[in-house]
């Protein structure tokens, strides 16, 4: 607040001066003055960053149509936008005034990377102030050239205001010139209420109605990635992708069993309940098996995986239920069913060129799955080979041409998953 009242004072003050040297509107002026001391205000208040503003550095921040998504980015557009609209009605020179926009709206990131304010300067914090910016802009040359029923652009402006203008951006864009472009996410990327709204419904429908959400947190989306949604709660995490509202990841705070009173299929029945209300798509057609953790009662792993033609598809689904049936965590890789060629080697084959490639004998299962080489998809038969019945490696056999193959990273896992 006193930094927005001394902002208010400096602007204020020869604001109403000129505008009664010019027989201006005075208040226009002061409406100007005081929305742009707010906005000066909001956007150099020292903030908690740490020293991450003060080396010059700007980061990419995430796309306009994902910042838009956010309570945050709609502030970012509306920030300068009555401010430029008053500038217009006020000054009556729509260059002069866009001379001054073109400093002050981009001047406040500059300034947010060139001095210890805790902030950080945010190229797409800069694409919305400017976009609104230009709004007000735009909304003022038309209030104030119907008001004044005749064009808002003079001879006399357009020439020096014009002048003016080319000689801010020029100087803007010089001092941008030395700053450095860093990768990352917008400072404090908030969510819309839409995506609020569902994290809490997914949280809700994981740890329960009585989990308390502590912070909702969007990751920007990626170019090969969708945005994603963090969800923290006094009973656990969960991970979401966002537009497709499906869970990731779940991981519960306390990950032992609490000796519930559920029959090992009371509990299995519990976890299909809640595959079937939160992964359709997986649980479609797949082939489900129900598994005992250590010793006791419970937890339970819920597994689902789906085959075609004996291949096993790239969609993994994991649920750890509880004997209480609580659920514990959640695993889960979306993903279409690929068409793949038709397999040529079998498996006795496909083990026999394992253990020529390392003079070692297979071990454990041998199966097929899908995973795409080279970015295509291909019928892998995935071969552990080792000694004395203990396996030391896991070799991709390819099922058509008999080749080994590493298949491609999947996005987000440093390996490809083997089961």
């Amino acid at each position: 607040m006193s930094l927005f009242l001394v902002f208010a004072v400096l602007l204020t003050t020869p604001a109403v001066l000129m505008a009664r040297a010019k027989k201006a509107p005075v208040l226009h002026s002061v409406a100007a003055a005081v929305l742009f001391a707010g906005a000066f205000a909001v956007t150099l208040t020292p903030g908690s960053v740490g020293d991450a503003a003060t080396s010059m550095t700007c980061v990419t921040g995430t796309s306009l149509r994902d910042a838009l998504h956010t309570t945050p980015g709609q502030l970012n557009l509306l920030l300068f936008a009555p401010g430029c609209f008053f500038l217009v009605t006020a000054t009556r020179r729509p260059m002069s005034s866009l001379a001054i926009a073109s400093v002050a709206v981009p001047g406040v990131e500059l300034a947010q990377a060139a001095f210890p304010l805790g902030r950080t300067c945010t190229y797409s914090d800069i694409t919305l102030n400017c976009t609104g910016a230009a709004l007000g802009f735009s909304a003022g040359l038309v209030v104030w050239g119907f008001m004044a029923r005749r064009p808002p652009f003079s001879w006399r402006d357009f020439v020096r205001g014009g002048s003016a203008v080319a000689g801010c951006l020029l100087a803007m864009f010089a001092l941008f010139g030395a700053v450095a472009p860093v990768e990352g996410a917008s400072e404090g990327l908030g969510v819309s209420v839409a995506q609020d709204r569902w994290a809490r419904s997914a949280a809700a429908g994981v740890f329960g109605d009585q989990a308390k959400v502590v912070q909702v947190q969007l990751r920007p989306s990626a170019p090969s990635e969708p945005a994603k949604i963090d969800v923290t709660t006094d009973q656990g995490v969960l991970n979401l992708s966002w537009t497709d509202r499906k869970i990731l990841a779940a991981e519960a705070d306390d990950h032992q069993d609490d000796g519930g009173t559920l029959s090992s299929a009371q509990a299995k029945a519990v976890g299909q309940r809640f595959a079937s209300r939160w992964f359709p798509e997986e649980v479609k057609d797949s082939v489900v098996t129900w598994d005992l953790l250590g010793e006791g009662i419970g937890p339970y792993t819920l597994s689902y995986r789906r085959y075609h033609d004996h291949v096993l598809m790239p969609m993994r689904l994991d649920i750890t239920v509880a004997s209480s049936g609580r659920i514990m965590a959640i695993t889960v890789r979306p993903a279409e069913d690929p068409t793949v060629p038709k397999p040529v080697l079998d498996r006795a084959e496909a083990q026999h060129r394992a253990e020529g490639l390392t003079n070692m004998e297979s071990v454990g299962e041998t199966f097929l799955l899908a995973e795409q080489v080279n970015g295509t998809w291909r019928p892998l038969w995935l071969v552990n080979v080792g000694r004395n019945g203990e396996a030391h490696a896991a070799l991709r056999i390819d099922a058509i041409t008999g080749q080994q193959v590493q298949p491609d990273p999947i996005p987000g896992q440093e390996a490809p998953a083997e089961s």
